[in-house]
């Protein structure tokens, strides 16, 4: 339902990016004020973001999580947007807002784990398989990341595109910019070694984007420095277009403190 305004965006060229971390649910909160900030209270910060020379914002996760206060990597609706938020049409409004300014949105997706509590995809169906989840997870110790025990099941083809075809979503229907993976690591790879499963739908989720909308970014947070993650998919790479370094807030931290 929601009317897009229709004025012209240019995803800023991938190494011009200068991006900003935000959290939806304490971004627009005045001092002092204790509820959960929205969308719109988001929204209304963003010229502030534009005057720092900010042309990408980063959204932390906003599917619907339990309760009203998150971080939001304990998704429950994977294709819903947090109600606290504003729900689907107060995103849009975000990111079409963000776009008349000429700043790109990127949004964070998780699918190392979900929940754990409050899932409704747990034994979705009444099926499971021991202690565990049902047909959406593994049911075996492939099942266990360090979040819960709700590693989903990469192997099985519905699970596969219930995956892929979220990703999808954000990019399409929702127009964000690019997405970013959280924890690939713990995709890829379970207690017991190597996920070949897990691999192979990264790939296949970063050349469907590639395929339908090669401007759009796709960052790993995966931590390991793996420079196979960022080699194209043709190559036997992951496909992502690029990874987090989780040694570059040190210089970062240390070049911020020197002038304050």
């Amino acid at each position: 339902s929601y009317a897009w305004s229709g004025v012209p965006f240019e995803m800023p060229a991938w190494d011009d990016l200068v991006m900003m971390e935000v959290h939806v649910g304490t971004f627009g909160l005045a001092s002092g004020q204790g509820a959960p900030s929205t969308c719109a209270a988001a929204t209304a910060k963003l010229d502030h973001l534009q005057s720092l020379g900010v042309n990408a914002i980063a959204l932390m996760p906003v599917n619907e999580f339990p309760g009203s206060i998150s971080w939001g990597y304990n998704p429950t609706g994977l294709y819903a947007v947090e109600q606290s938020y504003g729900g689907p049409n107060g995103l849009k409004a975000f990111i079409d807002a963000a776009h008349q300014r000429g700043i790109a949105v990127f949004l964070d997706v998780i699918y190392n784990h979900w929940g754990p509590t409050d899932l409704d995809l747990w034994r979705f169906d009444g099926w499971s398989q021991g202690p565990w989840g049902g047909i959406f997870f593994y049911n075996a110790d492939r099942a266990v990341p360090p979040w819960g025990d709700t590693r989903p099941d990469y192997g099985r083809p519905e699970v596969r595109d219930f995956i892929s075809d979220h990703a999808m979503l954000w990019l399409e229907e929702f127009q964000a910019d690019g997405l970013r993976f959280d924890a690939t690591k713990f995709v890829r790879r379970s207690n017991q070694g190597d996920l070949p499963d897990g691999w192979s739908l990264l790939r296949e989720i970063n050349d469907r984007i590639d395929q339908a909308q090669p401007w759009k970014i796709s960052i790993a947070e995966d931590m390991d420095g793996d420079p196979w993650i960022t080699r194209g998919t043709g190559a036997g790479g992951a496909g992502f277009d690029s990874q987090w370094d989780s040694t570059f807030v040190h210089p970062i931290r240390g070049a911020l403190a020197a002038v304050n």
